[in-house]
Formats: C-alpha cells, sequence, structure tokens
C-alpha cells in the first residue's frame, strides 16, 4: 500500500493549486511503479525447442534456430547425394545407401538470415569437428532440378512431412563425413525465414 503525505493549504494557496499538486503526486508513483510490471512480463515472441528435442554433439546450431521437428531412427536407412541431381534414375547412380542411427532435425531461423551466411556457419562447425566435405551444392543449376525434393518430399531422406518445404535457388546442400558418421545439410532461404534441415547417421554402414 502506498501512501501520500498531502500538504496542508495554507490561506494564500488557491484550493485548485493544490488539486494539481496531488493530482501530480499520483501521477509520479504511478510512473515508479510501472517499470517493474513490465519487466516481470514474459517475452511474447519465444518459441522453444519441440519437446525431446536436442542438438548433435559437435554441430552446434545457427544463431536464433529453433528445432520445429525432431527424430531419431535406430537401424535406420537413408539416401545420401553426392552428386547434382536432375532426374528420378540418377537417384540411383549418385545418392550412397547408409544405414546407422539417425538423428533428423529441422530448424526454423527468424528473423531471416541468407542461407549463404547459413552454409558458411556450418562449413567452420564441420572443419573444426574434423569432418571431411564429401559434396556441396549452392543453387539449382549445381544441386540439380531433382535435389530438393528429393531430400525433402521423397521419404527417402527426411521422413515424409518432415522438413518444413522450401524450393527455390537459394538452395544449398553439403555432405560431408568423420569415420562412420555423416552429415547431410540442406539449407535453404525464404522470404520470411531461413530453414535448415540436418540428417546426422552414426555408426553408418554403406548398403550394397
Amino acid at each position: 500500500m502506498i501512501l501520500l503525505a498531502i500538504m496542508p493549504i495554507h490561506g494564500n494557496v488557491p484550493l485548485m493549486k493544490s488539486c494539481r499538486l496531488a493530482r501530480l503526486s499520483l501521477v509520479f508513483v504511478a510512473c515508479l511503479a510501472a517499470p517493474a510490471t513490465v519487466l516481470a512480463a514474459p517475452p511474447s515472441f519465444y518459441n522453444p525447442d519441440i519437446a525431446g528435442s536436442r542438438d548433435v554433439r559437435d554441430l552446434p546450431r545457427f544463431e536464433n534456430a529453433r528445432i520445429r521437428a525432431f527424430q531419431q531412427r535406430d537401424n535406420a536407412e537413408i539416401s545420401v547425394p553426392v552428386d547434382a541431381i536432375n532426374t528420378r534414375t540418377e537417384e540411383n547412380t549418385k545418392t550412397i545407401q547408409l544405414q546407422g542411427t539417425i538423428i533428423h532435425t529441422d530448424y526454423v531461423i527468424r528473423p531471416l538470415r541468407p542461407a549463404a551466411d547459413i552454409d558458411r556457419h556450418y562449413e567452420n562447425v564441420l572443419r573444426n569437428a574434423g569432418y571431411e566435405t564429401v559434396f556441396r551444392c549452392a543453387g539449382i543449376a549445381a544441386c540439380g532440378s531433382r535435389m530438393g525434393s528429393m531430400i525433402l518430399n521423397d521419404g527417402n531422406v527426411a521422413p515424409a512431412g518432415f522438413a518444413d518445404g522450401l524450393f527455390n535457388d537459394q538452395m544449398r546442400v553439403r555432405v560431408a563425413k568423420k569415420g562412420a558418421t555423416w552429415v547431410l545439410l540442406h539449407v535453404i532461404q525464404g522470404p520470411d525465414r531461413a530453414l535448415v534441415y540436418q540428417a546426422v547417421i552414426e555408426g553408418a554402414r554403406e548398403l550394397e
């Protein structure tokens, strides 16, 4: 409770002036109390990662990235591109089939950041963690017209309906390897967000 001390009105002080002083005192006290309320309010823009998700060791996320989908599959199979892919027929010769523990992660990045900056982040992260780049491409001409659809839509890379799919010429794809661990990254820049689909294959063995 806040108590206000009101000075007595002397004969030479008009009544209206005293009322104005009292109102100013009330405004002053309200202004002092307001900041505490504002600071205590939680930020409405905060969106946490999906429950049960995590970053893979050695692969820190890009700044402001949030995990919107996460799935781990043991003894699972995945197609990993090692060259540009323009047709379904080329998938048979320009991908390798791996089996192992696969960790699928779909990140959304807001505010929007350029795909080139995100790809550079992962280039540095992978190099520092001791990975060797197996394949990298930027744009549809270099990656192939089938690359984005094969990774995000067909169910042989990302699980069906898993990734938030965008398709444009800002696509970046990177495949890296360290021992029996493989990493596949699909980065794309949209109108209001950037997206990173990441697949990590641990204990990978190549299928015939």
